[in-house]
């Protein structure tokens, strides 16, 4: 397809900004990827943060439950990190342009207005809770028996009332809007910092003009450095901001793990895990370092395969 089906008429050499969709579209598919590679992994850790298990249990868990429930739960995660990821980069470009945004100085995007958008963006992918709701549920040993699929799920989950679908909601607009300030602000500065690193060193030893071959064609070292660099900024950062914010996932789960139940707020459950957990922020962090590796990996394939996206509907249109 031309370029010019994508942009209007310009003078040669200039540039247009994207369809409002690109961020979506790029967003939902990196959603998807990393969402398929990962999920076993994902299922592992969700059973420490419920159960307070070491490793070894939680995987002793699912090997006695078998191959055939280990990607039981799928769809709604899939559903919702496709979805997820989608609002998460177009909602925070849309919320941009509504507030009037300054253009980003050197990647760095740290006024309140930046913010402001990026925690917009958050309390907007919050509204996706039924699907956590639901995939929290299906990983919940317990209702092994009670859900026969995601959709009987949802009816089982519906005759509470819609208000059984938003359980722990308050705690995934704290969690995504702070994740969202970090990750816009601090996304594009390490990249930069990792790029300039690896750049200097790799001057070194080779030409960094070099032309690699691989099965799909040849490369250029930058273009492989490029993307080797977003996966590090978006595994390191991804990794980070997780693990700051792991307690607020632990008591969302908590919360979103049982049915019916009276309600309780995210502090009267926090104080409940804590005395569970014996006041050890030790015992309150189980799992953490799966978390983190997963996190590495999650926000690596994430970040990778967005600016990779975006890349190529940049270079569409230009004129």
């Amino acid at each position: 397809m031309s370029t010019k089906t994508f942009a209007v008429k310009m003078p040669s050499g200039t540039r247009q900004e994207p369809a409002w969709w690109v961020d979506f579209l790029c967003g939902w598919s990196a959603g998807c990827i990393e969402t398929c590679v990962l999920y076993p992994q994902s299922k592992l850790i969700f059973r420490q943060q419920l159960h307070g298990v070491p490793v070894k249990d939680a995987i002793r868990q699912m090997k006695k439950e078998g191959l055939g429930l280990l990607y039981r739960g799928l769809l709604p995660p899939l559903i919702m990190r496709t979805t997820s990821r989608s609002v998460m980069f177009g909602m925070y470009d849309t919320y941009k342009h509504l507030l009037g945004c300054p253009k980003d100085f050197h990647g760095i995007a740290l006024t309140p207005r930046h913010s402001l958008a990026a925690f917009l963006a958050g309390a907007t992918e919050a509204l996706l809770c039924p699907l956590e709701r639901i995939q929290v549920l299906l990983q919940t040993s317990r209702y092994h028996s009670q859900f026969k699929n995601t959709m009987d799920a949802f009816i089982v989950v519906s005759k509470y009332g819609p208000k059984e679908f938003y359980r722990g909601y308050s705690l995934m607009v704290l969690r995504n809007g702070g994740s969202n300030i970090l990750w816009f602000a601090l996304r594009d500065p390490v990249k930069e910092y990792l790029y300039t690193s690896s750049h200097d060193q790799l001057l070194k030893y080779t030409k960094f003009d070099t032309v690699v071959r691989t099965p799909m064609g040849n490369i250029n070292q930058k273009d492989i450095l490029k993307i080797v660099s977003d996966f590090g900024a978006g595994g390191l950062l991804g990794a980070s901001v997780s693990t700051i914010f792991f307690p607020a996932n632990v008591v969302k789960n908590r919360m979103q793990s049982t049915l019916g139940t009276e309600y309780q707020s995210p502090s009267t459950v926090f104080r409940i895990v804590w005395r569970e957990r014996n006041r050890s922020l030790k015992e309150l962090y189980r799992g953490v370092h799966l978390n983190f590796t997963r996190s590495v990996m999650t926000w690596g394939i994430t970040n990778m395969v967005y600016e990779s996206l975006r890349g190529y509907f940049n270079q569409m249109y230009v004129i």
